[in-house]
């Protein structure tokens, strides 16, 4: 992997926390379900009762940029599965999550991002990541709908994608 498409593969993971935790910001009792990154940008899923307004997406921007702003709010956690399946049990997906973890390992990895905590196993782990995420760099494109099974229930929610910008060569790792 280049030095480049690293630093685009952080963006996009970055990018995906930063709206995951945004979108929770501006809709705080919603469930939350995947996120994560594609071939150009990311994504974050919001069980959400209608789709976003372009008015609720672009304050889900603002937030972002904020966020990205104060990277320095950024701390990681190594949890207990006791205490993770606390902090998530409102959050189905995330408790599953935690459950698939709890059986691999001793401790869950998380952050805690300007009071909203999330699951995180992988390049998270320095605040001054986000520092290199410029605000003006991303854009939320679109929302489209998907459906989640748990435990033979369907959960439905809207994916919102977000796209860098200037748009990276898609990289074929990323589905």
């Amino acid at each position: 992997m280049t030095p480049t498409s690293l630093a685009q593969h952080k963006a996009k993971h970055l990018l995906s926390h930063v709206l995951v935790a945004a979108g929770a910001r501006r809709w705080p009792e919603v469930v939350l379900g995947e996120s994560g990154e594609t071939p150009t940008g990311f994504y974050a899923d919001f069980g959400l009762a209608r789709p976003p307004s372009d008015e609720e997406l672009a304050a889900v921007t603002d937030e972002m940029a904020r966020l990205l702003a104060n990277g320095q709010c950024v701390r990681s956690l190594t949890l207990a599965p006791p205490a993770a399946r606390t902090l998530f049990a409102r959050q189905p997906w995330k408790a599953q999550q935690v459950e698939v973890l709890a059986e691999c390992q001793e401790s869950v990895n998380c952050f805690e991002m300007d009071g909203f905590y999330d699951l995180c196993d992988c390049i998270l782990t320095q605040p001054r990541e986000l520092l290199a995420v410029h605000p003006e760099t991303f854009t939320l494109t679109h929302v489209s709908l998907v459906a989640w099974v748990h435990r033979g229930k369907e959960h439905w929610f809207h994916r919102v994608f977000g796209e860098l910008f200037p748009a990276p060569v898609p990289c074929g790792c990323c589905r």
